[in-house]
């Protein structure tokens, strides 16, 4: 997870101030518009990971998300 500290302005919503960096399309996150997930890596281990709602919904990304 890549974190904002430069006072950038999120991507998505172009309002409120960026805090991570969407891990599918690159685009900076504030607060609301992050999604997390945890995408499991071994016996009892996850990693985080953060999505936009997007790339979030899109399997071909987070492909721990079901096609429905």
């Amino acid at each position: 997870m890549i974190t904002v500290t430069e006072g950038r302005t999120c991507e998505v919503c172009g309002k409120s101030e960026a805090v991570v960096v969407c891990n599918g399309c690159g685009r900076a996150l504030c607060q609301e518009c992050r999604v997390f997930d945890i995408w499991g890596s071994g016996c009892g281990h996850g990693l985080a990971q953060v999505f936009c709602r997007k790339c979030d919904s899109d399997p071909k990304i987070n492909f721990w998300k079901v096609s429905e």
